[in-house]
């Protein structure tokens, strides 16, 4: 009988101070079982975002609640680089996703490191973050990216619509961000490398171009998933989604940007569609909704989509399309057809019958017919095409 009771004592402690630890990826989490609540965690706050806050926080708001209010209390002091932040306890709750959705939701927040733990000491539970850089630096590189993003930002002013907006940002960042691999630059994956650095991979660009969407309180957030430039070799890969007037698209900014000095600033995945994106991205690992809208697209927008290839009907159509080109001092007009059939056509028609060059004379990128040469790229899957000043 006295054993069986301890044993009944035993098993009631462990259910009540029961700590379950595990490994998730690079990141440990902890489920703490206990009915304490310290008034310092009651009532909670949500964190600001949408307009005017600089920021839209989408991942916290697919959090828990109890994930919510670790999420909270963490984000309230980790910008002071603490070494442990006490946090509330989780009945139930993954770590790995608030760490996560932290990250995401906050592209300034570059000082974190890529694990974290959480321990408990008597009834109380700790999280535990790593840093990659010390108080005193990060503090001073986040001046700069706020400083630099002001006056980035500057430039966006003078335009009244999101779409010209988020143009001028996207813009912006590939004119003057080059990609690099992530192991060979510091802070490659982060905002303050691509906006202050001029360098990035396929993540600093993102994050920069979340970073000054938000603070233009234009709707938008990280998109995680896959891409291939051949077809079958798929790799991790980082972009954007963005809400305008309500219906989302899909932004790559690093797939705009030129692989090499020769080539020029392009926009085939500006304001995309879903099924544009996935010719060439897979395997996206958030919940978003079916991306319909092309009002926004680049090509709709610009009237560079041409739906009649006769003759006399692309001729209008690619010399306005130039001309609006060379105005946004552009060096080259991109246009997309219906499909391949229309893509050839219309190349053989400009080509072929010499009205390309005509168009190129009308608009002042060429004084003389004779010896005069244009060149040109296509983009198979997307039935685009680029032609350069």
């Amino acid at each position: 009988m006295k054993n069986n009771k301890k044993v009944k004592i035993l098993a009631a402690l462990v259910v009540v101070f029961f700590i379950a630890i595990a490994v998730s990826g690079t990141l440990l989490y902890a489920i703490y079982d206990t009915s304490l609540k310290p008034a310092e965690f009651e009532n909670l706050q949500a964190p600001a975002s949408g307009i005017d806050s600089g920021y839209y926080r989408h991942c916290y708001y697919e959090l828990s609640p109890a994930e919510q209010a670790v999420y909270t209390v963490v984000l309230e002091s980790v910008y002071e680089m603490p070494e442990r932040i006490e946090i509330p306890e989780m009945l139930t709750g993954n770590l790995n996703k608030i760490f996560t959705a932290l990250s995401y939701d906050n592209p300034d927040l570059f000082c974190l490191g890529l694990t974290c733990r959480v321990y408990t000491e008597g009834l109380k539970t700790y999280f535990e973050p790593t840093y990659v850089l010390n108080k005193e630096t990060y503090q001073k590189q986040k001046t700069e990216l706020e400083t630099m993003a002001t006056a980035i930002l500057k430039g966006a002013e003078k335009y009244t619509s999101a779409y010209e907006k988020e143009l001028y940002i996207h813009d912006y960042l590939v004119t003057n961000c080059v990609y690099v691999d992530p192991e060979t630059s510091s802070f490659a994956n982060t905002a303050y490398g691509c906006i202050v650095g001029g360098k990035a991979s396929c993540e600093g660009y993102a994050r920069a171009f979340q970073y000054l969407l938000s603070r233009l309180n234009i709707d938008n957030r990280l998109v995680t998933g896959e891409s291939t430039e051949d077809g079958e070799n798929y790799v991790g890969h980082m972009w954007n989604y963005v809400l305008l007037d309500g219906e989302g698209y899909f932004v790559d900014v690093t797939w705009d940007d030129p692989k090499t000095a020769t080539q020029v600033l392009r926009h085939t995945f500006f304001n995309v569609t879903t099924d544009d994106i996935l010719l060439e991205h897979r395997n996206i690992e958030q919940s978003l909704p079916l991306c319909t809208a092309k009002k926004y697209n680049f090509f709709v927008y610009e009237n560079a989509f041409i739906n009649n290839v006769e003759t006399e009907q692309l001729e209008t159509a690619v010399q306005n399309a130039v001309y609006n080109s060379h105005l946004r001092g552009y060096k080259c007009v991109e246009l997309r057809f219906n499909d391949e059939a229309s893509l050839q056509e219309a190349k053989d028609t400009l080509f072929n019958t010499g009205v390309i060059y005509t168009i190129y004379k009308d608009v002042g990128l060429i004084s003389d017919l004779v010896g005069a040469k244009v060149y040109y790229s296509t983009d198979e899957k997307m039935n685009a095409l680029c032609l350069f000043f």
